[in-house]
This record gives structure tokens, C-alpha cells and sequence, in this order.
């Protein structure tokens, strides 16, 4: 099957870099034009083309500040690069991150709602990442591809870097695409395919975090606006079926990419363990999630695995450090995290909300 590399991509930043200069903070009156070559940009990996890194070449310098200045670049090269880690800045803790977010975006940040995974939020429309046990993998995603719409660029804000583990792996989709079997790829983008949640009181998500709402005619009300079939099976009890395109071509390259979750919330990718115990306590007609195609046919345990694999080859990390912010392309690159030790808190935001009429 075609692909680039055979294997993921795994590199331990431990390397020490030059110090930078020091210089009295920067002021945003003082950034001109010149300003923008205060910041080296390099590929952070020499044998993997994700991220690149941008990293002051002087101290002081306010991430938030710069990036006001320097916006319509940032983007241009977000746009070449897809996925930028901005390193060594003065980020500012959670308001600086979210000052970074406004100043690179355009439009306000997204809501989570229609939520498969608690959060604490940590202000406007900022985030935690998955709260999962520590000790599991989240496998490569990309971010709201179920939903009607998603966010074009998701970015991510570490204020804790675990002492062991907690990477945020990203992988290429449009390669993803290119690594499917050209008959599986036909497949899916003829049916589609589809994520049933049952939602049980005790077991993931009750449907009043899902959609951050307690009124059940505020929950038909998104369904309806959002294309959810919704079934309601007791007085707190609730099914939803929501069918989407596997294959999204993207809006500035116009490439095609593995845009779904279709593996990800099959029960077959999930630890063996967990997944026996799931089919024995729901049986797969009550699972809390489970994928199948369009039609609702089962989707062949064998096409899940391979899906996984061809997701797996395009993987590459990077150790977090204190102050990171990586913007990433939501829609070219799937994000994944690591097992970890210790504490770990990495923010997330999430903006542009896009769609296109095949979804």
C-alpha cells in the first residue's frame, strides 16, 4: 500500500539549546516589521517534516504581543507548514494563551459541545484535554470531525509538562489516505459512516455534559439543527446516530483526507481488556460508542485494524516543555496522547468553524 515512512516517528527532545540574549521585555508599540526576524524558524525534528518550531532569538519577548504583530504571516506559514510549536516565548499562563488564540484566529473560540469526553474549562471557551486515565493511549484523531462543523485550528497550551510521557502526537491525514487501500477508501466515501452513542447513567458521559444542557427539547432542538437523528429509550435514557463523510478535501490544498472517527469510536480499537468487558456489560447494540458505515452495516474488525495501522505509520511526537503553544491545521493533522506520570495539564481552544456540503 503506498506511504512514506514505515513506522511512527518518535524523537526525545533533550537536546540543550543556546540561551537567548537579554533584552528588557518587548513592548507591542515597539514590534515593526523587523520584529518578525526576532524569531528563528527551524523543523523541530531533522527526520520528520512536522512541527516546525519558532523560537525567540530574544528573551522577553510576549508570545500574545508578537503574534498580534506578525498574524497574516503566522498564517501564511501555518498554511505552508501545517502545524507550528512555538517554543521559548513569554506565553503568559492561561490568559496569555488565550490572548494567543484570539490574536491568530479569525471569529471567536468554539464551544464543546456535543462532548465525548469530560473537560474543565479554564476560561472562555478554553479547555483541559481529555481527562482519561493516565495510563492509556488516545489514538490519532482529528478534532470535531462527527460534528457538522469543526475547527480548522486547534491549538494546544502546556502550563504542566508530565516528568513521564503525556506527548500530543500528530499525524498526517492526507498520508493516512494515501496508506488506506484504494478499495476501502472507495468504500467509505460511498457510504459514509456513521457514530451511534448510547448514553448510560454512571458509564461515560451523561447526555446532560454531552450537550451542556439538562432540557431535553434543547437537546432535539440541536439534534435537528446539527443532522443527529435522536431517540430517547426511557425518562433519562438517550440513543443518537449521526452520519457524516469519511473523506474531506481540504480548503486550502484542496487534497483529500481521512477525515472521520470511524476507527477511533469502533469498539475494536479498544484496549482488549476494556473492549471485552464492554461487550459484556452492553452487547454492541448498547455500546457507549460504536461506528459503522452509512448504511449502518458493521464496519469488519479487519478494516479497523488496518485503518489503525495507516494511522499509527504517519505518527510523530515531540516532548512537551513548560510555556509550549503548538497551533496545529485541524483538518491536515490528527492528534493523539500519550500514557503518562505525574501532573500534566495542557490547554486546548479551538476555532474557525467549517463545513462543507458533503459532510
Amino acid at each position: 500500500m503506498p506511504g512514506r515512512r514505515a513506522g511512527p516517528n518518535i524523537v526525545d527532545d533533550t537536546r540543550t539549546d543556546p540561551p537567548t540574549k537579554r533584552v528588557p521585555p518587548i513592548r507591542r508599540r515597539s514590534l515593526g516589521a523587523a520584529s518578525f526576524d526576532w524569531v528563528s524558524i527551524t523543523p523541530h525534528h531533522d527526520d520528520a517534516e512536522y512541527p516546525t518550531r519558532l523560537e525567540p532569538k530574544l528573551e522577553g519577548i510576549r508570545l500574545h504581543e508578537w503574534a498580534h504583530a506578525h498574524r497574516q504571516r503566522i498564517q501564511q506559514l501555518l498554511t505552508e507548514k501545517r502545524a507550528l510549536l512555538f517554543r521559548g516565548f513569554d506565553l503568559g499562563g492561561a490568559a496569555g494563551f488565550g490572548n494567543v488564540v484570539d490574536a491568530l484566529s479569525n471569529g471567536p473560540r468554539l464551544p464543546y459541545r456535543d462532548r465525548s469526553t469530560p473537560r474543565i474549562a479554564h476560561g472562555d471557551n478554553i479547555y483541559c484535554t481529555t481527562m482519561y486515565p493516565p495510563d492509556q493511549t488516545i489514538r490519532l484523531h482529528n478534532e470535531g470531525s462527527y460534528w457538522s462543523a469543526w475547527p480548522l485550528k486547534a491549538f494546544f497550551g502546556c502550563v504542566t509538562a508530565p516528568p513521564v510521557g503525556g506527548e500530543t502526537p500528530i499525524g498526517d491525514v492526507h498520508r493516512v489516505h494515501e496508506r488506506i487501500d484504494p478499495d476501502v477508501r472507495r468504500e467509505f466515501d460511498a457510504r459514509r459512516w456513521m457514530l451511534v452513542r448510547n448514553y448510560h447513567d454512571g458509564f461515560a458521559l451523561p447526555w446532560q455534559d454531552v450537550f451542556q444542557t439538562s432540557s431535553r427539547s434543547e437537546v432535539e432542538q440541536y439534534c435537528g439543527e446539527h443532522g443527529i437523528e435522536l431517540e430517547w429509550l426511557g425518562p433519562d435514557r438517550l440513543r443518537t446516530r449521526q452520519v457524516r463523510a469519511a473523506i474531506q478535501t481540504h480548503p486550502w490544498s484542496g487534497e483529500p483526507l481521512w477525515f472521520n472517527h470511524a476507527a477511533f469510536f469502533h469498539v475494536q480499537s479498544r484496549e482488549p481488556a476494556l473492549r471485552d468487558a464492554l461487550l459484556r456489560e452492553f452487547g454492541v447494540d448498547e455500546l457507549p460508542y460504536q461506528t459503522f458505515f452509512g448504511d449502518g452495516v458493521t464496519i469488519p474488525d479487519d478494516v479497523v485494524r488496518h485503518i489503525n495501522d495507516a494511522y499509527e505509520a504517519e505518527r510523530t511526537m515531540f516532548r512537551w516543555q513548560p510555556g509550549d503553544l503548538h497551533l496545529i491545521d485541524n483538518m491536515r493533522l490528527a492528534h493523539a496522547r500519550q500514557p503518562y506520570q505525574g501532573d500534566r495539564l495542557i490547554l486546548v481552544a479551538l476555532t474557525e468553524a467549517y463545513a462543507t456540503p458533503s459532510s
